[in-house]
C-alpha cells in the first residue's frame, strides 16, 4: 500500500501529463516519508509560533492553500529521487510539475539544508549544481544563476541563516557567508562576506 502522499502527486501529474512512468510511483513512495519529515521541518520554521506541523495531514492541509510549502516537498522528494536514482524518470516530470503549479525552478542537483524557507516564490530560479546551507530564505522573483550562459563551472555557495530579499540576481561563481543579506532588486556579481547586507545593481556591502 503507498504512502497518501503518493495520491496527492499521482493526482496532479495526471492532471498536468498525459503519459508519465506510472510505475515510478514506487520510486515516489520509497522516498516520500523522508521528503516528508525533512519539509515539516521547513515549515515548522516558516510558520514558528502560528502553526505546528507534524504528520502528512497537517502538512498537506497546508500544501493545498500554500504554493511556497509545495514547492519545498517537492524539491525535498526530488532532492532524495537524484541522490539514490539519478536515472530516474519521474525527476523531470516532478520537476515540469513544480514550475507548472508554483512557479518556482528549483534543480534537484543542488543541496539547501534544512530550514528552507520560501516567501512568495512565484518566479524564483535556483540553478543546478549549487550548495546552500541551513535556514536560507527567499523571496519572489529571486535568480541564482550562471553569469556566461552554459558555464557548467559556475557555481554558487551559500552560507547558513542567508536571507535574499524580491527580485535579487545573484551570477557567476561566487560565495555567500554565514547571516549575510541581499536586498531587494539588488544584483550580486562577487562573494559577501559574513554577516553583510548587500545592496544595489552592482551590488556593494553596506556599512
Amino acid at each position: 500500500m503507498i504512502h497518501p502522499a503518493c495520491d496527492f502527486i499521482k493526482f496532479n501529474l495526471d492532471q498536468l501529463f498525459s503519459s508519465y512512468p506510472k510505475s515510478d510511483i514506487k520510486t515516489i513512495d520509497y522516498y516520500v516519508e523522508e521528503a516528508i519529515v525533512d519539509t515539516i521541518f521547513d515549515a515548522n520554521v516558516k510558520y514558528k509560533g502560528k502553526k505546528e506541523f507534524n504528520d502528512w495531514n497537517s502538512l498537506k492541509s497546508y500544501i493545498e492553500i500554500d504554493s511556497t510549502l509545495e514547492t519545498v516537498f517537492l524539491y525535498r522528494l526530488e532532492r532524495l529521487i537524484f541522490l539514490h536514482q539519478s536515472d530516474s524518470a519521474v525527476l523531470q516530470y516532478l520537476a515540469s510539475m513544480m514550475k507548472r503549479r508554483t512557479g518556482a525552478e528549483i534543480y534537484y542537483s543542488t543541496q539547501i539544508g534544512k530550514g528552507f524557507n520560501i516567501q512568495h516564490g512565484f518566479g524564483i530560479v535556483v540553478g543546478p549544481r549549487y550548495s546552500i546551507g541551513e535556514n536560507f530564505t527567499i523571496h519572489q522573483g529571486v535568480t541564482l544563476g550562471q553569469k556566461t550562459l552554459n558555464s557548467p563551472d559556475e557555481k554558487i555557495v551559500i552560507g547558513n541563516n542567508v536571507t535574499i530579499f524580491a527580485n535579487a540576481v545573484v551570477l557567476g561563481n561566487i560565495n555567500i557567508g554565514n547571516n549575510v543579506r541581499i536586498g531587494a532588486n539588488s544584483v550580486l556579481l562577487h562573494d559577501a562576506i559574513d554577516n553583510g547586507v548587500y545592496i544595489g545593481a552592482p551590488a556593494k556591502k553596506r556599512n
